[in-house]
């Protein structure tokens, strides 16, 4: 594979992680890495990536309109949910065409927020108090596979895979006080996933463009939490600058249906969101590379009250054997 195929950003294989801005705010970043997308061509072997991400959700937002503390008696006014997400990413390709990956999650996630007492505890003399929640340790993985074919110059695909419950879901914070389903580092649900993919570019010149669509359901829950299902949307150009440099946009959108059972925030959980993501890759050498991304928001339209990002901030590197 040539350098100009090697542009792009091969970050990690990253099937459309769950992005759960619900409530108290758990988060990835929606920017597409994935292999398919980001190259002209794979060739066989394994790759290794590591993705850092950071993803700081401090403003509390009512469908498009940013609000402030509400101060509701028994209630709780989110402050900010910060997420670093590190996600080691390994793909095997047998050929050109068949391959099987697995994504593994480690984050650390801090969340604060205020408890207004309830009118009982007002009578008692109990006044408004501050909690907090350091969250650290493995998330839920993913295991995908996937297919392509090449159809004159644009190349189609498809993957599918399961999301595995491995990520704790009952974590508690110093006082003993359990985290909200959604701050959990995992959701208790195994997941099955589906995506469809295509690619090409432009003439002979250095444009090329891709788009991918995927859908997550929940088909087993624990724990009487299911997260709602999710429909992901993206569509990117990468620039080819020289050997070594590109430029790339992306236009992620996704929407996300509101949680269901008995330990979920149903009323505060789903909605649609537009981000846009500019970003740029080097590569030092053959075989291995640097990349960077932005992530801003267009549009969030949530359910209820959650806490949503001004931006958020995806580097990460990649080695190719």
């Amino acid at each position: 594979m040539g350098l100009l195929s090697r542009a792009g950003f091969l970050g990690i294989y990253l099937l459309g992680v769950s992005n759960a801005f619900a409530n108290c705010g758990s988060a990835f970043c929606s920017i597409n890495t994935n292999n398919e997308t980001q190259f002209d061509s794979i060739t066989s072997g394994l790759s290794v990536n590591a993705r850092s991400e950071f993803v700081d959700l401090d403003q509390p937002r009512q469908g498009t309109t940013k609000v402030g503390a509400r101060g509701e008696p028994g209630g709780h006014d989110e402050l900010e949910t910060t997420n670093q997400n590190f996600v080691l990413g390994l793909e095997y390709v047998s050929n050109s065409r068949w391959r099987a990956g697995l994504q593994i999650p480690f984050l650390k996630r801090y969340h604060a927020h205020i408890h207004n007492p309830n009118e009982v505890e007002i009578a008692a003399g109990e006044a408004a108090e501050r909690e907090e929640w350091n969250l650290s340790g493995l998330g839920d993985i993913y295991a995908t596979g996937g297919y392509e074919w090449e159809l004159g110059s644009v190349t189609i695909g498809g993957h599918g895979g399961l999301k595995l419950p491995t990520g704790v879901y009952r974590a508690t914070n110093d006082a003993g006080e359990e985290a909200e389903r959604t701050l959990q580092l995992g959701t208790g649900s195994t997941d099955v996933l589906a995506s469809l993919f295509a690619k090409g570019k432009i003439g002979d010149g250095p444009v090329r463009w891709f788009v991918q669509t995927q859908w997550q359901h929940a088909i087993a829950s624990k724990d009487r939490f299911r997260p709602g299902d999710e429909i992901t949307f993206d569509v990117g150009i990468r620039y080819l600058l020289s050997d070594s440099f590109s430029a790339n946009l992306q236009l992620n959108t996704r929407y996300k249906r509101r949680d269901s059972g008995d330990n979920s925030e149903s009323d505060e959980s789903g909605g649609k969101y537009v981000y846009l993501s500019p970003g740029v890759s080097y590569i030092p050498w053959p075989g291995f590379q640097i990349y960077g991304f932005i992530q801003v928001p267009m549009s969030q339209n949530v359910n209820g009250v959650q806490l949503t990002p001004s931006k958020s901030i995806v580097a990460g590197v990649s080695y190719r054997f």
